[in-house]
């Protein structure tokens, strides 16, 4: 059977595997992916029984005990199963998967330690990438695409005071935790938009998930609306290398510091207003950043083949919005449609590989009244690249390299999470890719597929 053939038929069968509408709260894919725009709280889980939260159930009394004690395991595995039937430079099908693993001790109940929290994971993931492989763009279209090897990922306490107002985290940690976030970028498949907005990523080494370095995290809340967060990070980039297992606890590497404001909008108990999420942020990397285009003697570096000059630090900002505009049902209704924008900037040209990066889209969790519990997602993402790396790249094509000029790629997706049990997710995904690797060099891609949560 054809790559396209398969992709076709693997789609088709994804969409068949709805099962009946069932309730599923925040607490029941906690650690997956998928969230609800919005959690106001945590409601009881079911252990037992066929609407359970979790695959294997309670262990024989395992689970419920641990929970007694405190402490709560998770163990989670998402697949992506993704090709592109049309365009990228050849047509493939490939597959990854990430097996997590995550331990949660709440130290009050356990050693009588009031507002501390324990937390350690751990991350294996093997499969193929089918952006490299492939298409040959840079927004990686498949959400657990890379990293393949084993790793240990948190290892680290948080503690809470005056009733949640402070929190202070420590230890291994990333950035992409809490900075940089929303609970609408899980809906997504396409790394433009899942977890963070993936534009920051060219420019700095900001760390996400499967990769923690050491750092360090304090946030305020005045007022349950208003957070104020600011966090310091090892900002040495090869500590998320796959041969490294996350077990390079070494403090080498540049300082990396950002910082926070965040307001949250109708979302505490009782509030009858629509809720939304508006941040604003910036960040900055310590020590030295190599230029772009220029070498050490102030020429080309594509000609000289020198070094290239060296600045002090670099940095940029942004704002994330995302705000419900329709609610179908009451208060405390989940369903309905929320947009979301974020806008990312890094100033300088000369050292950023991609100084402006945008994504938007919708969410509507409950499209179809008998499916409350499942999400439909539309996004955009765009990226330009540096001006000063274009000139980099045309001098290098003048002297013969077959390089190409990158100048910007865009990223499409519609998909749809299929909350078929409340330990299961099958989503159904499609993208379009638009001038992959950003040199027009590559077709446009088509990409079909899917990817399927399972909360053990």
């Amino acid at each position: 059977m054809s790559s396209r053939a398969l992709v076709v038929a693997v789609c088709i069968a994804t969409a068949l595997l709805a099962g009946s509408a069932v309730r599923a709260t925040a607490a029941d894919v906690a650690g997956a992916r998928g969230l609800p725009p919005f959690s106001f709280y945590d409601e009881a889980v079911a252990l037992t029984g066929p609407d359970r939260a979790f695959l294997t159930g309670d262990w024989g009394g395992l689970r419920t005990r641990l929970l007694d004690l405190g402490i709560t395991p998770s163990l989670v595995f998402v697949t992506d199963v993704l090709g592109n039937p049309v365009g990228g430079r050849r047509q493939g099908l490939r597959e990854s998967d990430d097996l997590g693993l995550d331990l949660t001790a709440d130290l009050d109940k356990l050693a009588g330690w009031s507002g501390a929290r324990f937390h350690l994971s751990f991350s294996m993931r093997s499969g193929t990438d089918l952006s490299d492989k492939d298409i040959g763009n840079v927004f990686t279209v498949a959400n657990v695409c890379c990293g393949h090897t084993y790793r240990l990922v948190n290892v680290e306490l948080e503690q809470s005071l005056f009733d949640d107002r402070v929190s202070v985290r420590g230890g291994r940690i990333a950035t992409g935790d809490e900075f940089l976030s929303s609970p609408l970028y899980g809906n997504f498949v396409q790394e433009a938009f899942n977890g963070n907005p993936i534009g920051i990523a060219f420019n700095v080494p900001v760390t996400a998930y499967p990769t923690a370095t050491w750092g360090m995290r304090a946030r305020v809340r005045p007022i349950s609306q208003l957070s104020l967060m600011a966090g310091v990070y090892n900002g040495d980039p090869t500590l998320g290398d796959n041969d490294k297992h996350g077990v390079d606890w070494t403090m080498r590497g540049p300082l990396f510091a950002i910082g926070e404001v965040g307001l949250r909008v109708n979302q505490e108990r009782g509030a009858t207003g629509l809720p939304g999420n508006y941040k604003i942020g910036g960040y900055y990397l310590a020590g030295k950043v190599p230029d772009l285009f220029r070498d050490v003697d102030g020429g080309s570096i594509a000609l000289s083949g020198l070094p290239p000059q060296m600045h002090n630090g670099n940095g940029g900002f942004y704002v994330l919005l995302d705000q419900m505009v329709y609610r179908d049902g009451g208060a405390e209704s989940q369903r309905g449609l929320t947009p979301f924008v974020s806008l990312l900037f890094a100033p300088s040209s000369s050292v950023n590989t991609m100084p402006f990066f945008a994504n938007g889209g919708l969410v509507y969790q409950g499209l179809f009244p008998s499916r409350p519990n499942d999400t439909a997602a539309f996004g955009v993402a765009y990226g330009a690249f540096s001006s000063q790396l274009r000139r980099s790249q045309r001098d290098a094509r003048s002297a013969g390299s077959g390089a190409g000029i990158q100048q910007y790629e865009v990223a499409i997706e519609l998909t749809y999470i299929i909350q078929a049990r409340r330990w299961l997710q099958v989503q159904p995904d499609l993208q379009y890719i638009i001038n992959p690797g950003g040199t027009g060099k590559i077709p446009n891609a088509l990409v079909l597929g899917f990817q399927l949560a399972l909360i053990l």
